[in-house]
C-alpha cells in the first residue's frame, strides 16, 4: 500500500533515477501519514532493485522528490552500483575449489562455503 503511493507520487521512484543522499529524511516527513519504520523500509526495497543499482551504475545525477538535481552519484557508489549489478552465477559447482568461488564479493568467508554441504542450496 505504501509502495504504491510512494510509485504513484513520485516520478522519481517511477523511473528508478539515482535519489538525493538523504532523502528517507524528506520521504518520512512527506508521508506523515505512515509508519516512519515502514516508509524506510519501502526506500530500502526500492533501493535493492537491480532497475535501481543499474541506474545509479550509469553515474550521473541524483534527484530529490520534486525532481530537481541535487547532486551526483559518486565514482565510488558508481563502482559499487557497476559490482552489485554483475549477474550472479546460478549455482557454483560443488567441486570448484573455494579460491574460484566469487564469495568476497559477497561477504561470506570462504570457510563457511567449503563447510556448506553441496546437496545443499546456498544460501543468499
Amino acid at each position: 500500500m505504501i509502495a504504491a503511493h510512494v510509485y504513484a507520487k513520485y516520478e522519481v521512484f517511477k523511473r528508478f533515477l539515482p535519489l538525493a543522499l538523504g532523502i528517507h529524511e524528506t520521504l518520512i516527513a512527506a508521508l506523515p501519514q505512515f509508519d516512519a519504520q515502514l516508509v524506510a523500509r519501502v526506500l530500502a526495497n526500492h533501493c535493492r532493485r537491480q532497475r535501481y543499482i543499474k541506474s545509479l551504475a550509469r553515474g550521473g545525477k541524483r534527484f530529490d522528490l520534486a525532481m530537481k538535481p541535487v547532486g551526483v552519484v559518486s565514482p565510488e557508489e558508481k563502482a559499487a552500483a557497476e559490482r552489485m549489478a554483475q549477474p550472479r552465477p546460478a549455482k557454483a559447482d560443488a567441486a570448484a575449489p573455494v579460491a574460484d568461488l566469487p564469495v568476497a564479493a559477497e561477504g561470506v568467508a570462504p570457510d563457511a562455503v567449503a563447510a556448506t554441504p553441496a546437496t545443499e542450496p546456498a544460501a543468499e
